[in-house]
């Protein structure tokens, strides 16, 4: 298993897990954001290969600063193919998302899990994470 900055021959990859985790995209919009967001230098992407060589998990992760909690982490996006699952893929991901952050000066990580999405739950508490609020998030497309 290898983990490695994300490129442009990733995209199509990318498209398809974030389609398995249920936000269907096409390689073109996928592109276009790889593009905006590596080129920002508070923002990182990863992808995991396996043994073979497929990619088969991407992360996302920016930092930012908040005026209540200092400069932190936020885990954008974390998807891992359903095959790969349990396999220390979506932790090497965070480990290696936690380092970037301990590198930039980040005073600590935060990651949103919807809430039905019942078996990340369990994955963040065993990697330290620990339940802080529930929310509602509200959105308005402009």
């Amino acid at each position: 298993m290898t983990v490695r900055t994300a490129t442009l021959q990733d995209v199509v990859a990318i498209a398809r897990l974030s389609d398995e985790l249920g936000y269907p995209n096409d390689p073109a919009s996928v592109e276009a954001r790889v593009r905006k967001v590596t080129a920002q230098k508070h923002h990182f992407l990863l992808v995991a290969q396996n043994d073979q060589g497929e990619v088969c998990g991407w992360l996302h992760a920016f930092g930012a600063d908040y005026i209540e909690s200092g400069f932190r982490v936020e885990i954008a996006g974390l998807v891992v193919s359903k095959t790969m699952q349990r396999s220390g893929m979506g932790g090497r991901l965070v480990r290696a998302a936690e380092q970037w952050a301990r590198d930039i000066g980040a005073e600590f990580v935060s990651v949103r899990s919807n809430i039905n999405r019942e078996e990340s739950h369990p994955f963040y508490r065993k990697l330290g994470y620990e339940l802080k609020k529930t929310q509602q998030v509200y959105r308005k497309r402009l």
